[in-house]
């Protein structure tokens, strides 16, 4: 009498689709992550004719309408910038110091502000604006 092998079924996981699906998800975000700081602020930039800078190197410091100077979302005095950015400015020698403030703010408060981020040793200071939009009649 003839006896029959049994049959060897092997189960595996597939992990490849698991990593491919993962990255994608990592590389999505790392995309949109740029947009998604500052967006809650109440700040409105003003309008100016500029290039746009390469920001690999920008530390934002944004002082809003409600004249609330933040850092990273964590909200700072004006005093107390120049010892807080100072040790960043240290490590990142070609870092720039990007200020958006509300264009509604006196002039005199956003020059105290600038004032401090120089004392801090900012290699570069520049001023956020937004992009002048083009009038229909042109």
């Amino acid at each position: 009498m003839a006896r029959r092998k049994g049959l060897n079924i092997e189960t595996r996981v597939t992990v490849v689709p698991v990593i491919n699906v993962s990255l994608v998800v990592v590389l999505t975000l790392m995309m949109i992550a740029p947009f998604l700081s500052g967006e809650d602020q109440d700040i409105d930039l003003p309008t100016a004719l500029a290039s746009q800078a390469d920001d690999t190197d920008n530390v934002e410091i944004m002082f809003t309408r409600d004249r609330r100077v933040l850092i990273a979302e964590a909200e700072v005095a004006i005093g107390d910038l120049p010892e807080l950015l100072q040790n960043t400015f240290a490590m990142m020698p070609h870092s720039v110091a990007v200020v958006k403030a509300d264009q509604s703010l006196p002039y005199g408060e956003v020059e105290t502000l600038i004032a401090a981020i120089e004392k801090a040793g900012a290699p570069r200071i520049a001023l956020a604006t937004q992009p002048k939009r083009e009038e229909a009649g042109r």
